[in-house]
Formats: C-alpha cells, sequence, structure tokens
C-alpha cells in the first residue's frame, strides 16, 4: 500500500497522520509548495517596517494602556511565536504589564479555558498579563453606524484601551475574501447585533478583499480606532512565511497579494477521486467547509474530506444545529464521504448531513474502491483548510 502523510489536530496539538491508499492508485499531491518560514530576525523586521502606519512603538509612547485582540483556538495563528517581540516593543514605549491587556476575539464562539489561552499565549504571557475572552454578554460601548447601516457595538476590554491591536492571519475564504484584518474586530469582539448585521452583508468570493463585507468591517475599524494590525500568512506546517504590520487595510492587503502570489494551489487535472484534508482548520466539524472547496472544481470525482475535529461539532452562537433530536444521515446520496476517528456519526450528521462518516480509514477506502475500483487517478490536498486554487 502507498501512504499519504499530513498534519491533523489533535487534543494536544499538531500530529503527523499517514494514510494508506491503493498501490494501483496514481496520486499527485498539490499544496502550498516549498514556502520558506521567516526566522526570528526577518520577523522583527516586519514588525520594524510597518505598511503605511507608524512604528508601533511611536504609537505606544503617547498612550497609557494598549489592548491586544488575538485569534481564538479555532484559528490557526501561531500567536506565541508573534506576541513576544510585539511586547517587547510596547514595553520600550513605556507601557508596564499592567496596562497592556489581550482579549480573545471569540465572536459567537465558545469561550476558551486557560489552558488554551496558554496554548496561543504563552504561560509567560498568560501568568502576568490580563487575558479575557469577549463575553457576547458583557459590557459594549456603542460607536455610531456604518455606512452601510451596521450598528457598532464593541467589547469595553477593547475601546478603554488607547492603543488598539489586531493580530490574526490571511487566508483565502469567501465573505470577506480573505481572513484577518479588520475581522478579529468584527465579529471578533462586537456585540450581537452587530455580528448579525455583519453576517447579513453580501460578501465576495476567496481573493477578492474588495467587497461590501470586508468594506463594512474595515471602515468600523477606522471609527473605533484600531491603530495597527499583525497578520501573519502560514505555509502549510503552520510556520510564519509572511509577516506584515501596520494600517488595518494596507497591511491587509500586502498579506493578501503575498497569498495571491506565493500561497495558491495547482489544481490536479483528470482527478477521480479527490482526498482533501481539512488542516488547519480542523478543531471542529463547524469549520470543515474550509477543506472541501477543491471538490468544487473536481465535479466529477469522489469526494473525499480528512477533519479529525477533536473539539466534535463545535459551538457557534449565530449557527447552532438544526433541531433534528437525534441526528441522522441525510435520505439523500451522500455527496462526500468524511473520515474522522475520532467523532461519532451523532455529532457528524447533526453538522453535515450532507456526508457519509467513518472513523476508519480501511473503511472509507473499501467504500471508495467499490465506487471507483481499479486504476484511478487521486487528487491529494494535505492542507486545504488554508488554501484556495491557483
Amino acid at each position: 500500500m502507498k501512504t499519504l502523510s499530513c498534519r491533523v489536530k489533535a487534543w494536544y496539538g499538531d500530529v503527523r497522520c499517514t494514510l494508506p491508499v491503493p498501490e494501483e492508485w496514481e496520486v499527485l499531491s498539490s499544496g502550498l509548495g516549498e514556502l520558506r518560514p521567516l526566522s526570528p530576525a526577518e520577523r522583527d523586521r516586519a514588525l520594524d517596517r510597518p505598511i503605511e502606519a507608524e512604528p508601533i512603538e511611536e504609537i505606544a509612547r503617547r498612550a497609557r494602556s494598549a489592548v491586544i485582540v488575538v485569534e481564538d483556538i479555532t484559528r490557526p495563528t501561531p500567536t506565541r511565536q508573534i506576541v513576544p517581540a510585539l511586547l517587547r516593543r510596547l514595553h520600550r514605549a513605556g507601557l508596564d504589564e499592567d496596562s497592556i491587556r489581550f482579549v480573545f476575539a471569540l465572536g459567537g464562539h465558545r469561550q476558551m479555558p486557560r489552558q488554551e489561552m496558554v496554548k496561543k499565549l504563552g504561560h509567560g504571557v498568560v501568568g502576568r498579563y490580563e487575558v479575557l475572552n469577549h463575553d457576547l454578554d458583557g459590557r459594549f460601548g456603542y460607536c455610531g453606524r456604518s455606512s452601510r447601516g451596521t450598528p457598532i457595538y464593541i467589547g469595553e476590554p477593547v475601546l478603554q484601551a488607547d492603543v488598539k491591536i489586531l493580530l490574526g492571519t490571511a487566508y483565502p475564504r469567501p465573505g470577506t475574501g480573505f481572513g484577518g484584518g479588520a475581522k478579529c474586530l468584527v465579529p471578533g469582539v462586537a456585540a450581537q447585533a452587530t455580528i448579525e448585521s455583519y453576517h447579513s452583508k453580501r460578501g465576495g468570493d476567496p481573493l477578492d478583499p474588495n467587497n461590501p463585507m470586508r468594506e463594512d468591517i474595515e471602515e468600523i475599524a477606522r471609527l473605533v480606532g484600531v491603530d495597527w494590525i499583525v497578520n501573519a500568512v502560514l505555509d502549510g506546517e503552520r510556520r510564519i512565511a509572511g509577516l506584515f504590520a501596520g494600517d488595518v487595510v494596507a497591511a491587509h492587503r500586502a498579506a493578501a497579494d503575498f497569498v495571491k502570489q506565493h500561497s495558491l494551489f495547482p489544481l490536479v487535472p483528470d482527478a477521480e477521486i479527490v482526498i482533501s484534508n481539512a488542516y488547519p482548520f480542523d478543531t471542529n466539524l463547524r469549520y470543515a467547509w474550509r477543506g472541501v472547496w477543491p471538490f468544487g472544481f473536481h465535479l466529477d470525482a469522489v469526494h473525499v474530506l480528512v477533519d479529525f475535529s477533536p473539539e466534535g461539532g463545535g459551538y457557534h452562537q449565530f449557527f447552532k444545529a438544526r433541531g433534528r433530536p437525534f441526528a441522522v444521515r441525510s435520505d439523500e446520496p451522500p455527496r462526500w464521504y468524511l473520515y474522522s476517528p475520532e467523532i461519532g456519526p451523532k455529532e457528524a450528521y447533526e453538522v453535515h448531513p450532507e456526508c457519509e462518516h467513518f472513523r476508519r480509514w480501511e473503511d472509507l477506502i473499501a467504500r471508495v474502491q467499490r465506487e471507483r475500483p481499479g486504476r484511478r487517478r487521486v487528487a491529494f490536498y494535505p492542507h486545504a483548510g488554508i488554501g484556495w486554487r491557483r
């Protein structure tokens, strides 16, 4: 048997997974290629050369407090590799530990326990600085309405700070065109009314950040007074291959341009079977859709998604389960096969009734071989969760 190797999310961090496939299959892999991870010195230089903004030390010297809004555990940003360098600059500007707080941009996601905060920020940060979860039941400040009619309510722990910094990752996605940028603010630390208005906007396709959804949240970021962002671009191993700091729009567009130039996948032509791994967005099943995009470009192929989802179905305040008393697979033929060994069928079908779930890889391969016997051309996308087609 041949084997496919990929990274997946597990309970205690990223692990490597080996997937055996039939010897007669012709497997062609497509991913992000050989992006070179940045060294710590190169990450430092990126922070010291902000795009269309003052250096963060100059901004912080005029302030008495700062907040760093960071993405939560469902997002792949290796935050703890960036935060220490950012903190050094804030401290050199005169802000002490009691003047800096962190807020996790949960939006409508669940609260994060302390061990997950440590995983994202490190013991040295969680033990020394104020670190908060965004709280939909907390206190919010009203900042007016955007020109598109969005009511702007932002969490007080963010609004109270003199300097507001957003830290995330740019990657292709529908709606806002890319992750990162102002998304850490809205929906990240916004109230329910703001988040619902955000989700009601018509967005754009991946690779197009210039759309009403993105422009709305960037206008809000300007109105609220976001001073600086730091956006990473990741390789297939979740290492930082690009880092962009500065203005909330200009730095984000620079990160998006880097993705379009260096981080897109070539499609495998004439594939009869597609195996797509949702990593690094495989924390829970509600983000499995980030790994199914290759299916839309291989319409006549058999579609297989690998998504370990150690959190199971996951939780989102605004996209809850569909209300079935017991989750069962749809009566319609499955549109794709899901390999997720750590969850059960109830969780799988509650979120994705259109799939057929397998806990054993060999059972899934046997099912695919019955559907497409013999020698087949297979497209393997080992980290589709963070990619898009070239």
